[in-house]
């Protein structure tokens, strides 16, 4: 945010107060002809009345304009953004809807900044309007700030333009807006005062000078303005003109002609003319301080009127005087002249303390290097430093920084910590390298600086970790800052820890995370930084630390302080002013959140929030982890095309991105491929990804490839180094004390088991990690495989573990294996219909309230579904079933018009499918008892012919018990006698009677004569017909001795015949 006021900034942006001019009323009236270009370009040599012109040009059109004297500082073009950026604060009187502040971070994209800063710049000025930029020759030819003056034309609004006035023509970068007419010049030929234009000065200067001597002064001075004025003063003080040597070139004509001039003054202003002559602006107040003369003010008042070249801008405090650049240059030489030695050191000092109290530190810092006074110029770059990196102008910081001598710099680690500070998002290695010299410095240091040792240390950490590269580097920082935070005085501390204290512990506890997972303190360090992350007093800091914390929480599978730190981080950024940055960041977390926690919608939300502000700011510093992010939500949720889109982005910017971004595009190329069968492709990318992980040093990253690594050796069939892929990482993740870690990994290892038919440890497995699961509420983990989670899910429900939990977990993920699982009447069915014994529909496993309405039609038409078996019912067979007397076509409609009905009254459309003229009920989200039972009785079949081979008695009385609960009736039985349904029913009730006497057998030859008494009885219970059922009941019991429960047997048997 910028400061209310500025001194320097109220200078720069003020436009020069005119005394008496002349209206050069034919050149305005070019101007007004060629106001239309989007660029009027000013230009000629000094003292040409460049600024002069334009100003009294704007000030007789009345035309709202926002002056902005540009100096070398500018080459830097975060300080032309900062002082234009004040000016617009200043005008608008509040901070919000100002122009962004340049910080770091936009140096990636220079183009997407500037076309921002313009839009908010213009947006916030009444048209019309004209941007004046003066003395535009100041700002270096190789500075980005041309490029950024190139988007400032692109973006102007109609009615809006640019004015620049410089002694040069346009730099080559701005051909084309020459070549496309948008830029109209005006040089010095144009500027040339006309023969008439020159004796109106004379006359109103005053001077009473012929017709003769006024062609020879315009003949002089050949419109030259600045020898014109000059010629004037000389003639007053002296009666004669000098003839101007016309070769020579304009300051050395200026010097010539201002010397004669200047000696005419009295000595009081030659004095503050000479002792000034350093300031770029003048006040009355610094020239008192500085002259010792109490009229200070009316000698510069007097210049200012009689246009020695002294303009005048209005301040807060009174008028601002400066210097035409000319005159200035020809004053500093002058007093390099006159003061001497010391008397010259002195009053530079002087000057650059003046100017420090006004606020224009750029122009002391100068003028202190200028006079090789290092101690003092040190001591103003150490205090502003801190300023001028939140404003973005680090390359300004880091220029006064060079100009200090090596032996200076060697010698000081405040100076080398700055210096690294500037290199931190440009170039994070070397700005390692000078943190690590920083830090020698101060650890040489007799006096322990332990805010400089601390901050040293966390500024070398983010570097690493900000590169992405070489995590192994932070073992000796970690180690460093450890040491230098052990003390727990700081923790108790009244006032709390510092700024630095706060800052290493933030930087110690991420680099725990990504180095050193396995520390024994690391949840002492997460609890502190997570307290500390909000006394960090810069907002990106405090960003960078939070988005650090969060993945860290979100990876650990820590959810609701995750959720927590995402909603403290929304409130903290309400503000419309919070930076890009920032807000990336943000929406990086978001995304990462909704991702594991899988919610695909509001994480691609987030993605593609984040993306479109990093797009229009041209801050991308975190768009490559953004995009994973996006794909991992994608993946997820088996959104396979939005993540094959994200990857591209993520693959076009591959160049640039850091190993460790670089390992996630391989991991996630790797999921992309596994999820489309192309295991080979998959098993590439994933080694690619596993190498890039281990070199970066990063451990967390290390067990997720190899938790993936595991899944695709053990689908290409290699099960011993799949195994060992996953034991090391479930001992890594058990060491860590990661449960989301060891989630994922024991549910990929119990799958793998179950393939290899290792029962008893994939069970085993599949219970701790579902109780790991429940415990901390996960749906979701990466590298998820919906076909795998299906096969697990239905383990879980048939072995009874965690039946709740993962109930919830296939509704939230919407799992289903290939084959729907018939046999598992747990699984939460959206639907379910029993069609043995009475009717019944069910949903989600609670019987439907909507009976009342579901009658008529659709009820018989759902019915007529189910006597049909469910599968692939022609449309016309339906319709003929339930409307046999009426026209074909008719009946067609009205089937048309039930299924509607039916489907609506149902609330899930596709609970009935209709492809290519045939009906179903989809058995994705409806199950059947129907085909549950003939799932099963082929079962019975397979299992008794490999009875006596691997078949245990175990899962035989399974499949028995599974059976007598199926068939809780004859089919249909509600339907009576409907032709629709007998034929169906007696098939039904005949493999029912088979498998239940087959199984009875094979319990009675195994000598289990118990289990097959109960085969009889319940299935007795259900058809009472059943008469062979009785004979066997009836021998059983003879085996068991039981004579009196034969006798009853035989005894029901005849009293349900006779009454048949």
């Amino acid at each position: 945010m910028y400061p209310r006021t500025h001194p320097g900034a109220l200078t720069k942006t003020t436009r020069p107060t005119l005394a008496s001019v002349l209206a050069r009323e034919q050149l305005f009236s070019v101007l007004d002809e060629r106001q239309h270009a989007s660029v009027l370009w000013v230009w000629g040599p000094p003292g040409s009345g460049k600024t002069t012109l334009v100003a009294s040009y704007l000030e007789s059109r009345e035309l709202d304009s926002h002056w902005y004297q540009l100096d070398s500082g500018d080459s830097d073009v975060a300080t032309f953004f900062y002082f234009m950026g004040l000016a617009v604060t200043r005008a608008r009187g509040r901070p919000s809807g100002s122009p962004p502040l340049y910080t770091s971070e936009y140096r990636r994209d220079l183009g997407a900044f500037s076309r921002h800063y313009f839009q908010s710049l213009y947006a916030s000025l009444e048209l019309p309007f004209a941007l004046v930029l003066d003395n535009y020759q100041e700002v270096s030819p190789q500075s980005a700030f041309h490029s950024a003056i190139l988007d400032a034309v692109a973006e102007l609004p109609p009615h809006g333009c640019i004015i620049v006035i410089s002694r040069s023509e346009p730099p080559a970068s701005m051909v084309r807006l020459r070549a496309n007419q948008a830029m109209q010049m005006l040089g010095w030929n144009d500027l040339r005062l006309l023969r008439e234009e020159s004796d109106a000065i004379v006359k109103l200067w005053g001077a009473d000078i012929d017709e003769a001597g006024l062609g020879q002064i315009y003949e002089k001075t050949q419109g030259w303005a600045a020898g014109l004025i000059l010629m004037l003063d000389q003639a007053a003080a002296t009666g004669t003109t000098t003839a101007l040597p016309v070769a020579s070139a304009p300051q050395l004509i200026f010097d010539y002609l201002a010397g004669e001039v200047f000696q005419k003054f009295d000595h009081a202003t030659r004095q503050l003319l000479l002792m000034t002559a350093f300031l770029p602006q003048v006040t009355e107040s610094m020239a008192i301080e500085l002259t010792g003369e109490p009229a200070a003010g009316d000698i510069l008042a007097r210049l200012h009127r009689g246009n020695y070249y002294v303009s005048m801008r209005s301040g807060s405090t009174g008028p601002v005087y400066a210097y035409h650049p000319l005159f200035r240059e020809f004053l500093v030489t002058r007093a390099c002249e006159t003061f001497l030695d010391s008397k010259g050191q002195r009053l530079r000092r002087r000057s650059a303390a003046l100017m420090e109290a006004e606020g224009m530190v750029d122009d002391a810092v100068d003028l202190l290097n200028q006079n090789q006074d290092w101690m003092e110029s040190k001591r103003l770059v150490l205090e502003h430093a801190t300023e001028m990196l939140h404003h973005g102008r680090a390359d300004t910081l880091e220029y006064w920084i060079d100009e200090f001598p090596e032996s200076i710099l060697e010698q000081d680690p405040w100076l080398q910590y700055w210096r690294a500070s500037c290199r931190f998002l440009t170039s994070q290695r070397e700005s390692r390298l000078l943190y690590e010299e920083a830090f020698a410095l101060f650890a040489s240091m007799e006096t322990e600086d332990r805010e400089g040792l601390l901050l040293t240390c966390a500024g070398a950490m983010d570097s690493i970790i900000h590169e992405l590269d070489d995590f192994s580097l932070l073992d000796r920082w970690i180690e460093d800052a450890g040491r230098l935070l052990s003390s727990t005085e700081w923790q108790s501390r009244k006032s709390g820890p510092t700024e630095a204290e706060a800052r290493a512990t933030v930087s110690l506890f991420i680099s725990l995370v990504l180095r050193q997972p396995h520390h024994p303190e690391i949840k002492q360090w997460s609890e502190r930084a997570r307290k500390l992350c909000g006394r960090l007093r810069e907002t990106m800091s405090r960003m960078s630390a939070q988005l650090l914390v969060a993945i860290n929480l979100n990876y650990t599978g820590q959810f609701s302080q995750a959720k927590e730190l995402v909603t403290e981080m929304r409130a903290m950024f309400e503000s419309p002013d919070v930076p890009p940055l920032a807000l990336t960041i943000l929406k990086d977390i978001e995304a990462m959140y909704y991702m594991l926690n899988a919610d695909r919608d509001a994480c691609l939300e987030a993605v593609y929030e984040g993306i479109e502000i990093a797009e229009s700011s041209g801050v991308d510093a975190w768009t490559t982890h953004l995009l994973s992010n996006g794909v991992g939500g994608a993946l997820g949720a088996g959104d396979l095309d939005t993540a094959e889109e994200l990857i591209v982005k993520m693959r076009e910017g591959s160049r640039e991105i850091r190993r460790l971004d670089l390992c996630n595009l391989h991991y996630y190329s790797a999921w992309l491929d596994m999820l489309r069968e192309d295991y080979v492709a998959a098993h590439r990318e994933l080694k690619t990804a596993l190498r890039l992980a281990t070199e970066t040093g990063c451990p967390f990253y290390v067990m997720l490839c190899r938790t993936a690594m595991a899944q695709v050796l053990a689908v290409l069939g290699d099960e011993r180094r799949a195994a060992s892929q996953l034991r090391r990482v479930h001992e890594g993740a058990r060491e860590i004390d990661n449960p989301l870690f060891e989630f994922m990994s024991l549910m990929v290892y119990a799958h793998s088991a179950f393939e290899h038919g290792r029962e008893r440890s994939a069970l085993n497995s599949l219970r701790y990690a579902l109780g790991v699961g429940r415990e901390h509420g996960f749906k979701h983990f990466l590298w998820w495989q919906p076909a795998m989670m299906a096969k697990l899910c239905v383990r879980a429900l048939q072995a009874g573990i965690e039946v709740e939990y993962v109930k919830d977990l296939i509704r939230q993920r919407n799992l289903m294996p290939d084959e729907p699982p018939l046999e598992v009447e747990e699984w939460p069915w959206p639907f379910q219909i029993r069609a043995f014994g009475r009717f019944e529909i069910l949903r989600d496993g609670k019987p439907m309230g909507f009976f009342a309405k579901l009658q008529g039609k659709p009820m018989e038409l759902l019915k007529a579904l189910v006597g049909f078996g469910g599968d692939d019912i022609q449309e016309f067979k339906l319709a003929e079933s339930i409307w046999p007397r009426i026209d074909g076509d008719y009946a067609q409609r009205s089937l048309t018009t039930t299924l509607h009905r039916l489907r609506k009254n149902l609330g899930i459309d596709q609970v009935v499918a209709l492809r290519n003229g045939r009906l179903a009920l989809d058995p994705r989200f409806c199950w059947l008892d129907l085909r549950a039972f003939e799932e099963l009785t082929r079962k019975i079949d397979s299992c008794l012919k490999s009875a006596g081979s691997s078949v245990s008695m175990e899962c035989v009385n399974r499949l028995r018990e599974r059976l007598l609960e199926l068939y809780r009736g004859p089919f249909m039985a509600s339907e009576g006698d409907d032709p629709r349904y007998v034929g169906l029913r007696e098939r039904l009730r005949n493999k029912f009677e088979r498998c239940v006497g087959e199984l009875a057998r094979y319990f009675e030859t195994a000598g289990e004569w118990e289990l097959a008494v109960d085969c009889y009885i319940r299935s007795l219970e259900v058809d009472e017909l059943a008469e062979a059922f009785y004979r066997r009941l009836m021998l059983c019991y003879r085996e068991l001795g039981r004579q009196a429960e034969a006798v009853d047997v035989y005894n029901t048997c005849k009293r349900v015949f006779n009454a048949e």
